[in-house]
């Protein structure tokens, strides 16, 4: 399966501005099961998804998208992390002009995406949409779990900035560290969404890695996710934040993870997913 489902001139990697590569892994689940099959689920509706965009009027595959072979699961959290690092390094999909997309499997592969990201860019920052901070330095035994995912994170970007956020631990709250830029929790955006998108804005630096967590976005927009929080994001809050933000930094990846399908004819969640690969297409188009 490809993304978009495109002719062969408008799938090559060799030349494709937008790589898609899926990740499909579930190895520190905590609580529903599923986000393995995230990445095929999104792959199978993405030709559903229209290629002309309906703010901007063209069409978003016009400069090529191309979907990689998928990254297989490796026996343990830290052997993932391991062999996302080595693949992604091998496949150079962080480079000048092209930006990866990453379809997830749980958040724990976000990581290894972020220090290549580092090691290719200066001064990094991640901005994450998120129902939960991921913050706890070891989760389930590991340190390299989803619930350790932007912790992890930290520790090669210069700052992350979180969006959306409403569960959360005290451990959290007390070592995040300077690094992370206050919660921007839903009920926040709602009081005052002016001034919370210009802390985003003001807080990221140049270079932005977007990582998203599908369980953002409040449970009635998408259901099919292992780890539901109430009181979410609208898919209006959503792509108009990420609008801004492509207008005025330069997006050098994303990932979209969390995604666990529910089967049978609900695939609003994965269809979701692929319309949000689309629209950030569309707004990095000509960066």
């Amino acid at each position: 399966m490809s993304f978009f489902s495109l002719p062969k001139e408008l799938s090559d990697p060799a030349t494709a501005k937008f790589l898609v590569q899926p990740i499909p892994y579930e190895g520190t689940v905590s609580f529903l099961k599923g986000t393995i099959k995230g990445p095929d689920a999104i792959l199978a509706v993405s030709d559903q998804v229209e290629h002309f965009d309906e703010e901007l009027l063209f069409d978003m595959t016009r400069r090529g998208v191309a979907t990689l072979p998928s990254i297989l699961p490796a026996d343990s959290p830290e052997a993932e992390f391991d062999r996302i690092y080595q693949v992604v390094r091998e496949r150079n999909l962080f480079q000048l002009g092209r930006i990866p997309i990453f379809l997830g499997g749980e958040h724990s592969i976000t990581p290894p995406l972020v220090k290549i990201a580092a090691e290719v860019y200066d001064q990094i920052s991640v901005l994450q949409f998120d129902a939960h901070a991921d913050l706890r330095d070891s989760y389930t035994g590991t340190r390299y779990s989803h619930g350790s995912a932007m912790r992890r994170s930290i520790e090669y970007a210069s700052n992350l900035v979180q969006v959306g956020i409403r569960s959360f631990s005290e451990e959290e709250v007390r070592d995040c560290g300077d690094r992370v830029k206050n919660f921007i929790t839903p009920t926040l955006l709602v009081k005052d969404y002016s001034f919370c998108l210009d802390q985003i804005l003001h807080k990221l630096t140049k270079q932005v890695y977007i990582t998203i967590d599908i369980d953002a976005f409040d449970p009635s927009f998408a259901p099919g996710t292992g780890t539901p929080e109430p009181g979410g994001l609208s898919w209006r809050e959503v792509t108009d934040i990420l609008r801004h933000v492509s207008e005025s930094k330069n997006v050098i990846g994303i990932d979209i993870v969390e995604v666990a399908p529910l089967g049978g004819n609900n695939v609003i969640t994965e269809f979701m997913a692929a319309r949000l690969a689309g629209k950030l297409m569309a707004y990095n188009f000509n960066k």
